[in-house]
């Protein structure tokens, strides 16, 4: 169990913000937005569930993963695996996401550091719902591909656990988490 806080890039003097933006929630442009995680290794899986909401707003995100070793790290050699992840948004009634990944890990511990970087693809699939004439709407699609990179560092201390972490994808983000488990 964790609490994670991931900053997302925004240019808020963009148009696009000032008008769609009725509060101004961003620090030094970057949006700050808390999650909170759950994990849970199997023998052969580990699987994982998050609840994000977006400041001053609506706005939830709920997410999953399964994590899936294609080589179990040993003593000398890394570990490899395979990252499976869905989210959905909620709370607006005019848009709708969901996201789909697959990531490839490559991870090597020594002692309580753990680097670790990853590569892999995502899809989003995006409904704006925009009202027209009274009683219809107008909905517009969008359906997008990109590749993501992510660098981190794990950090296991007897009962905390410290990940920090960095993801370029269309945008660079940055993410913390604090976790407690054994």
């Amino acid at each position: 169990m964790g609490v994670a806080v991931t900053a997302i890039p925004v240019d808020t003097s963009a148009t696009y913000w000032t008008k769609s933006v009725g509060n101004d929630f961003a620090v030094s442009d970057y949006v700050g937005v808390p999650r909170l995680v759950a994990s849970k290794g199997f023998s052969v899986a580990t699987v994982s569930a998050s609840y994000a909401k977006v400041p001053d707003a609506d706005l939830k995100i709920w997410g999953g993963s399964v994590d899936v070793p294609v080589v179990s790290g040993g003593l000398l050699s890394p570990t490899l695996a395979v990252r499976g992840s869905y989210s959905v948004l909620q709370g607006s009634e005019n848009f709708d996401l969901k996201t789909y990944g697959v990531e490839l890990f490559l991870s090597k511990g020594f002692g309580p550091l753990t680097p670790y970087a990853a590569v892999g693809r995502s899809r989003s699939d995006a409904t704006g719902h925009v009202p027209f004439l009274e009683g219809t709407t107008i909905d517009f699609k969008d359906q997008h591909d990109s590749n993501r990179y992510t660098v981190g560092l794990k950090i296991s201390m007897l009962i905390p656990k410290i990940v920090v972490e960095a993801t370029q994808a269309e945008e660079r983000s940055y993410a913390a988490k604090v976790s407690f488990g054994f």
